[in-house]
């Protein structure tokens, strides 16, 4: 009877004993593989609020500065001497009209591709965008317009042309104001003269 408990009790154990190993296993694949989510979270920005608390130094910009407190309690100042925004292939179409002309693309952009394809039409006129060649600029205007007729009937392409339409009134704004800077500018120039 002792021979047969013992027998039943080995196999039992070794059942116990395969039943944790996989156990185990499991749980390390999965810690590995959390890990590995977490490496391409980081590359992918997330979790950059908690990194960045985490950092030995603190830091604040004003006026065009950085401020950089390190453990020690020292102030470090750097210049921002220049910022660039990294536009995207059709972002970098958008371009630059004048204001009254950027107010009616808008308003045709709420049917969805036509401010779009009238914006790509002005292009050929010779409204500048952040591409060298004119022809890169119509292109790229006309993809964006069928794009949004295409993507109109699951809503995204009426949201898209409209979002489009105020791009390119914010370029044309912002062409203006940097216009009225450099007057500003030359005056104070020529008045310091």
């Amino acid at each position: 009877m002792t021979d047969t408990n013992k027998e039943e009790n080995g196999a039992t154990t070794t059942e116990e004993n395969v039943a944790q190993d996989k156990k185990a296993s499991k749980k390390k694949s999965e810690r590995n593989s959390s890990k590995h989510k977490k490496d391409w979270l980081a590359v992918g920005g997330i979790g950059i609020e908690k990194r960045r608390r985490s950092s030995n130094a603190s830091y604040r910009i004003e006026n065009n500065k950085v401020l950089i407190e390190t453990e020690d309690g020292e102030i470090q100042e750097l210049e921002i001497v220049e910022t660039k925004e990294k536009m995207g292939t059709l972002r970098k179409a958008v371009p630059t009209l004048p204001v009254p002309l950027a107010a009616l693309c808008l308003l045709l952009n709420l049917i969805p591709g036509l401010g779009t394809f009238v914006s790509g039409m002005a292009v050929m006129c010779g409204y500048p965008t952040h591409y060298e060649t004119k022809t890169a600029g119509v292109c790229w205007n006309m993809v964006a317009a069928f794009l949004q007729v295409l993507l109109t009937p699951i809503v995204v392409g009426l949201i898209w042309s409209v979002q489009r339409g105020v791009l390119i009134v914010q370029e044309s704004l912002q062409k203006k104001i940097d216009d009225r800077q450099a007057k500003h500018d030359e005056a104070k120039d020529d008045e310091a003269a």
